[in-house]
């Protein structure tokens, strides 16, 4: 546990993933003191809103504010830039998924923290789950046997004035697989590990954006396991992790629909049993194997933890230096080189492989 102390906290960018990072912290660690820097027309106000100080400029805010640690809520563009300005002056910083705009800007940053002996943390909020983490646990112990495949799920309707944020329409930083499929590649990262190779097609026929609204994924495990993903963005459905988890307060969960705990969108398969997330339901043939044979199950019976809560108590133990940053920027520059390896994928037809060594030593 780390030691009691006030923390100053700054935030960059008070959209709702910014808001959602000041309501956290402040759950676990209500002495927390928070600034914010947004340059929006309505940054002051939401800032007045949830009592922080505000601030137009970032330098600003980084020089006169002393802050214990900063948290990147920007668009990814401005991700490098951004943190790199945290680590120059010795703050530790918590990137928002994806940790930047391309692999080389990753492995930059990356380097960047490492040479300068600071924490980077990057927000891939899912792995704080229990259920999770206590898949991870199963198939590492082989107790689903030799996993030879996953399907995935990812199917929502974004509302028409999701769109009205200009990057969200831009295929540089938006578009349902940089903003959501890469959850998916990193939940599978952690759970079944790397990717080596992945194939894609994707379509924009609903919206007719820039930025795809559909797409659908195979992936090719270093294990030798293989994985599809559907994914879209313009559909009704309740085959969405972030609806049926629970794990994200902003998407709807009230009682009469479906939601929490109703469904399942990952399934993993093994030669002695399989499970599914988020209900962490666990399936075996009670004895000899074979499809004439019923197969037992048992369920974990608990979604819905609070990960951003369980996140920022992780990073503030990093703040104070009680921990090591459970998801690095080595790690999460994987998680993007797969993602951005599915949007080559999509664009030319061709099978394309996850590059080895993309974050060299400093």
């Amino acid at each position: 546990m780390r030691t009691p102390r006030t923390l100053h906290i700054g935030i960059v960018g008070l959209g709702a993933i910014g808001r959602t990072h000041v309501r956290v912290l402040r759950i676990a660690d209500p002495t927390v003191v928070l600034s914010a820097v947004d340059p929006g027309a309505e940054a002051a106000a939401a800032a007045r809103s949830l009592g922080i100080t505000h601030y137009s400029d970032l330098d600003d805010m980084l020089d006169g504010a002393r802050l214990d640690a900063v948290v990147v809520a920007a668009p990814t563009d401005d991700h490098l830039a951004i943190a790199s300005a945290c680590i120059a002056r010795g703050i530790p910083v918590l990137v928002e998924k994806p940790i930047a705009a391309n692999v080389a800007d990753a492995a930059l940053l990356t380097r960047r923290a490492a040479g300068a002996g600071v924490p980077l943390l990057v927000g891939h909020h899912r792995r704080y789950n229990p259920v999770v983490q206590d898949a991870a646990r199963h198939v590492a112990r082989g107790e689903i046997g030799r996993v030879t495949a996953v399907t995935v799920m990812y199917a929502s309707r974004k509302p028409d004035t999701y769109f009205d944020i200009p990057w969200h329409r831009e295929p540089q930083g938006g578009g349902p697989i940089l903003i959501n499929l890469i959850h998916e590649i990193d939940q599978l990262r952690f759970i079944l590990g790397e990717i080596v190779s992945v194939q894609a097609i994707a379509s924009s026929g609903v919206r007719h954006l820039p930025v795809e609204d559909t797409a659908v994924v195979l992936l090719r495990f270093a294990s030798g396991a293989l994985g599809t993903i559907s994914l879209s963005d313009c559909v009704a459905s309740p085959w969405s992790y972030d609806l049926v988890s629970g794990e994200f307060d902003l998407i709807a969960d009230r009682p009469g629909l479906i939601g929490r705990g109703t469904d399942d969108t990952h399934f993993i398969m093994g030669t002695e049993g399989s499970l599914t997330l988020p209900r962490l339901r666990r399936f075996r043939f009670g004895g000899e194997p074979g499809w004439h044979q019923p197969l037992e199950v048992r369920e974990a019976g608990r979604v819905g933890a609070n990960v951003y809560a369980l996140q920022a108590a992780h990073f503030l133990d990093v703040v104070t230096g009680a921990a090591s940053p459970r998801v690095t920027g080595e790690d999460a520059t994987r998680s993007l080189a797969v993602t951005l390896a599915i949007k080559e994928a999509a664009a030319t037809g061709r099978e394309v492989p996850v590059p080895d060594g993309i974050v060299p030593s400093p």
